[in-house]
């Protein structure tokens, strides 16, 4: 493929910008920060840098544009690369709300340009070993699940101080409840959409941030399942792990042992399908190259803008379900 504007070189943005080198012929990066800007240049093989994604996009015409940047950027770029033509790779989560996303989905339709939000767990190899499992009925109808999404946020990125990333701020759309989206996704991919949502999101930690840094949410599930969720940013050691009991057995997705364990209730025994952190960290890869697909082949992403908007729902409700007290419907 041609070119791409990678705009935000944080860790994410470096590892897509790695990734997307074996799908186009140029590429060209924005940030505003010239070290990062310095670094990617010795890193990767860059044509253009720029310190504004604005003038980046009034100056050439991009097949591509990745957003990554702090999702409080996601819409704002979203919108202007949209309108140019633009086919558009956001990284997670979709923004601040579901507030404007309906227009830049329309742009996207008008235009016949695709869309994609960077949910790559559904990538994982055991990721969709869980769906084909679910899917086949080896645990019954799912009945009720439990998803602890967790670990120490110092410990992200130890080469700089967590107070000044993004992660710390919730103006810019840092917490647990955004960036652990993950999990709601991960929920939607494998139960099913959501119907109710119940949530408690605070920052009760002795982390030195303004963003929530855990967040507890029950769900009620289209199919009447219950999802309890934990999201939280200090937990040592990491857990992540996506539990489902259903009428005939329970199956345990874990992504910390990379492994799926699943008790048969007719037999009463466990077994245990081992995977590696290579299949885990393979998410990256295999969603660019997913990604790449659906642009080379004119495909419509699974996880475009209009998809997306129902997992930004339930992260809605749930900061509206913490701020009021109440159950939350999603509509």
């Amino acid at each position: 493929m041609k070119n791409i504007l990678i705009v935000g070189l944080g860790s994410i943005g470096r590892r897509h910008t790695e990734n997307f080198s074996n799908y186009f012929d140029e590429i060209d990066i924005v940030d505003i920060n010239p070290e990062r800007i310095a670094q990617a240049k010795k890193e990767y093989n860059i044509n253009n840098r720029f310190n504004d994604y604005v003038f980046a996009l009034e100056k050439n015409k991009y097949e591509v544009v990745a957003i990554t940047t702090p999702p409080h950027l996601h819409l704002p770029i979203a919108k202007l690369a949209a309108s140019k033509g633009s086919h558009l790779f956001i990284e997670k989560p979709l923004g601040m709300s579901i507030d404007g996303w309906q227009d830049v989905e329309k742009i996207c339709d008008d235009k016949k340009i695709l869309s994609y939000v960077a949910y790559c767990h559904r990538h994982i190899n055991f990721s969709k070993k869980l769906k084909e499992m679910i899917n086949d009925g080896l645990i019954g109808r799912p009945i009720h699940a439990n998803l602890r999404w967790g670990s120490y946020l110092p410990d992200w990125h130890p080469y700089e101080d967590y107070r000044t990333f993004y992660m710390a701020k919730k103006e810019q759309g840092g917490g647990a409840l955004m960036d652990e989206s993950h999990g709601i996704d991960l929920v939607r991919y494998i139960l099913g959409d959501v119907k109710e949502v119940f949530g408690i999101v605070d920052t009760i930690s002795d982390l030195e941030i303004d963003s929530d840094d855990v967040a507890f949410l029950t769900l009620r599930m289209d199919s009447n399942a219950l999802v309890q969720i934990n999201f939280d940013l200090a937990s040592r050691p990491p857990r992540l792990n996506f539990e489902i009991n259903g009428t005939k057995g329970n199956v345990i997705w874990d992504r910390v042992e990379n492994k799926i364990n699943h008790y048969d209730a007719e037999s009463k025994e466990w077994s245990t399908e081992q995977f590696t952190q290579d299949d885990t960290m393979a998410m990256y890869p295999n969603q660019a190259k997913y990604f790449a697909e659906c642009i080379i082949n004119s495909n419509k992403p699974m996880n475009n803008i209009g998809e997306v908007i129902n997992t930004q729902k339930v992260i809605d409700a749930a900061f509206k379900s913490s701020e009021t007290g109440r159950l939350i419907s999603i509509v």
